[in-house]
């Protein structure tokens, strides 16, 4: 297995890398950052790139341009994009960020695999006052006819553009939250050319270890939110070994 997740040298994505490695090994998976992709890193043996969370500005910054021309190019003849979050974000044609608040972001996106606007943060879930992310909130989605814990951290709901529009129809919403009346959609994916995209709202990487590591005893502790999750959480990656399922990745 080859899985290259991409680095913005700003966000920390270290679980996401232990997950990864956990359900594929250590040496299946590694970093790549945009100097890497333009000198083409992203080859036909990568069989996943995955878009991590953390603010998509900075991602955006490096790859706006033709390292985002590679991405998409990867993936439209034969390669599969895993966005998580920020990288969900990044996968729809517009951001839309803490609409009408004083830390609003609209902005159109390169990499625009799914028709849709990335509508966030969820205010159920957290406020939009910063540019960047929401405290760390639990929420419950519906996926497969079941209920399934997931960590949100400011990730969006989807909102395709009209029925009318055939690159709008050509998806499918794997998991929607089960906590908003809505029923907004969480999880979708679909195809662009021979290639998957899968865009996923929340942080499926993060199980009740991750959660544990990130609970610290320290003066000005900026991760103390993770401290404030429930004691009795039940997070483990069989969301996230499901997600990947589907992507059809090389066994």
């Amino acid at each position: 297995m080859n899985i290259q997740i991409y680095t913005d040298n700003v966000s920390a994505n270290h679980i996401l890398y232990y997950a990864l490695a956990r359900l594929y090994g250590k040496s299946s998976v590694c970093f790549v950052n945009a100097n890497e992709i333009l000198n083409g890193a992203l080859t036909d043996d990568v069989d996943l790139f995955v878009m991590p969370g953390g603010a998509s500005r900075y991602k955006a910054d490096k790859l706006n341009g033709a390292a985002s021309r590679m991405i998409k190019s990867y993936v439209k003849q034969g390669g599969r994009y895993f966005g998580i979050c920020a990288g969900a974000y990044m996968g729809c044609s517009v951001t839309k960020w803490a609409q009408g608040f004083p830390h609003e972001i609209i902005t159109e996106n390169e990499l625009n695999f799914f028709s849709a606007a990335a509508i966030g943060p969820i205010e159920a879930f957290g406020r939009g006052d910063n540019y960047n992310q929401t405290d760390a909130h639990l929420v419950t989605l519906e996926y497969q006819g079941k209920s399934v814990s997931s960590l949100y951290l400011g990730g969006c709901f989807f909102k395709p553009y009209t029925a009318t529009d055939d690159e709008a129809k050509d998806y499918k919403v794997l998991a929607s939250f089960a906590d908003l009346p809505e029923k907004l959609a969480a999880i979708v994916s679909g195809g662009y050319g021979k290639g998957l995209w899968l865009l996923c709202s929340t942080h499926p990487e993060y199980d009740n270890e991750a959660v544990e590591l990130l609970d610290f005893n320290v003066v000005g502790n900026q991760y103390e939110h993770f401290s404030r999750l429930p004691d009795d959480i039940d997070l483990g990656l069989e969301l996230m070994e499901s997600l990947l399922a589907t992507l059809n990745l090389p066994s």
